[in-house]
């Protein structure tokens, strides 16, 4: 039973309050209390599914760089394999190490193949898995068969490309000076050279494709091999001996979209000339390069 009381202690006019059955007095709920609790839990509810999707995109592409990356580093190694004659190694990136798998005829090819992969930008480490086919000792006479002509060529090849890659020709940004971290990568080849002093070695220098004006890379190309080529004959290698040919970014070898893509084109690669052969010549535009 609901009783109802005055509140003699207000002035007269005061509406009176109904008494519950315990004597008290009821009082109805705060004016905007729930909708504002409501509101006050939406927008952290909002906030948290806000967070969780925005970590899930940038998760997402993170992920989608790192592959981009891996997938570039991958094709620079795979292309620097064959351009050194070593076709059959097959390449994978993971993390930034590189995982070498296939078969190679020597330990000296094993050895090149994992030399000219620690010499790529980016290449943290190299995880080796290649297979050297036991040699099979068929061979009764005491003297040892020469090489197929082909096949010293290519052993050759081989190692002038190790040689030249063990740490890479580096040059000041935009310029032909070498800087001092090419200095062991020219002593290697001057010595290299000075121990097969019957080989010629063509020398080509490449750029990324940012240019001011069409044929400045030719320009720069050829003015970097050409820098190469007389630091060799500085350390005693034969002039006829050496050709420097400027081929601008007519030959990439990875995509110019990117930094790491860039910066694997810009290099200097060292090809051998075997007899009756010229090397590869240079482009034609280089003769009207350097007009805007």
């Amino acid at each position: 039973m609901t009783s109802w009381r005055s509140n003699t202690g207000m002035r007269s006019g005061v509406p009176i309050t109904p008494l519950g059955s315990d004597g008290r007095s009821f009082r109805g709920p705060r004016s905007g209390f729930p909708s504002s609790l409501f509101t006050k839990r939406n927008v952290l509810i909002a906030l948290i599914i806000f967070s969780f999707l925005m970590i899930i995109v940038i998760g997402q592409s993170s992920d989608s760089e790192q592959i981009e990356e891996e997938q570039g580093l991958e094709a620079t190694v795979q292309v620097s394999m064959v351009r050194a004659g070593l076709p059959k190694v097959i390449i994978e990136v993971i993390d930034s190490t590189v995982v070498l798998t296939g078969i190679v005829e020597t330990k000296e090819l094993e050895e090149a193949a994992i030399r000219i992969a620690l010499a790529q930008p980016g290449v943290i480490s190299v995880e080796n898995m290649l297979k050297v086919p036991a040699p099979v000792n068929q061979v009764t006479t005491t003297t040892t068969p020469d090489l197929p002509a082909n096949q010293a060529d290519l052993l050759l090849q081989t190692r002038l490309s190790a040689a030249g890659a063990s740490s890479g020709i580096q040059f000041q940004s935009g310029g032909d000076i070498l800087t001092l971290e090419s200095i062991p990568t020219l002593e290697r080849l001057a010595y290299f050279l000075s121990n097969e002093k019957e080989i010629k070695v063509q020398i080509l220098g490449h750029t990324d494709s940012d240019e001011k004006c069409t044929g400045d890379n030719l320009i720069l190309s050829q003015r970097r091999a050409e820098a190469v080529r007389a630091q060799l004959l500085a350390r005693g290698v034969e002039a006829e001996r050496l050709i420097s040919t400027g081929m601008g970014h007519t030959d990439p070898i990875a995509d110019n979209l990117s930094k790491s893509g860039k910066a694997a084109n810009r290099r200097i690669e060292f090809l051998l000339i075997t007899e009756g052969q010229e090397g590869i010549p240079s482009p034609p535009q280089l003769e009207t390069a350097g007009a805007c």
